[in-house]
């Protein structure tokens, strides 16, 4: 569409590539490669898919929506060539946090699984480390319980799961024990296995990437939305996590990540 607003049917939500808020990348199931344009291959479609790319991305979202709803689509795409395992981590993800989205946005949350993922695919190729990544947030932000991913995915996968879930103290206010919850990540980095640190570099640079590209059209505006307001708390967090995660230094992810960093926070 003229401004910018696309259908994304891997997170079954309409984007706008105006505010750089596409996922497309390796970690996408959807992803097919870039054109001479730079502009993403999308090689969704199969015999379940509805869509037609000419409808309106709105009206496109509401005819899934209701078939998704009537059980004729499911939630997450079928896609050809993904391998089974990583696609039932990917419908248990979508449905798990069907109902949330990225804070102060009509995005949905799973476009973050996938940036995540779009980096993890950088660091390694463990299918069931890979997997941990997709359900990094579901015991932690949804009702799923460790015993439904031991249950589902193993338990190698629910360990993982389970060292990297942050206590978030329940029935105390967010943003009262966002320091200390930081703090804590940030010591729990510094002696953790090597795969919890790689879900969690993957999950600060996703982070980091959707901070910056919001920062550029938002400004310092932006952090008002979220349970810190300091910019410069925020700062202290993310490059912490850095130092904790030094041995990813020759990493291209670390170095994206770095770059970003020094953008957004200077």
């Amino acid at each position: 569409m003229s401004k910018g607003n696309f259908y994304c049917r891997a997170i079954h939500g309409v984007l706008n590539n105006c505010l750089d808020e596409q996922v497309c990348g390796r970690g996408c199931p959807c992803y097919g490669g870039m054109k001479e344009n730079e502009i993403p291959i999308c090689v969704y479609g199969g015999e379940d898919s509805v869509e037609n790319v000419a409808e309106n991305p709105k009206e496109l979202w509401i005819k899934n929506e209701t078939a998704i709803k009537a059980g004729e689509l499911p939630r997450f795409p079928l896609v050809n060539g993904l391998d089974k395992r990583l696609a039932k981590a990917y419908a248990f993800s979508a449905n798990a946090h069907k109902k949330q989205y990225r804070k102060g946005t009509e995005i949905p949350y799973l476009a973050h699984i996938i940036m995540a993922m779009n980096y993890a695919v950088e660091l390694t190729d463990d299918i069931e480390l890979l997997t941990a990544v997709i359900l990094h947030d579901t015991v932690e932000d949804t009702e799923t319980m460790l015993e439904d991913i031991e249950r589902e995915f193993g338990k190698t996968v629910a360990s993982y799961i389970a060292a990297e879930s942050e206590d978030k103290r329940p029935g105390i206010p967010a943003s009262d024990t966002w320091e200390i919850r930081k703090q804590e990540t940030i010591q729990h980095l510094q002696t953790a296995e090597y795969p919890i640190k790689v879900i969690a570099l993957a999950d600060k640079a996703a982070n980091a990437e959707s901070l910056l590209k919001e920062w550029r059209h938002a400004g310092d505006d932006m952090w008002l939305k979220f349970n810190q307001h300091d910019k410069d708390k925020h700062a202290w967090y993310y490059y912490s996590c850095a130092e904790a995660l030094k041995e990813f230094s020759d990493s291209k992810v670390m170095k994206d990540y770095l770059e970003n960093l020094k953008e957004l926070f200077g």
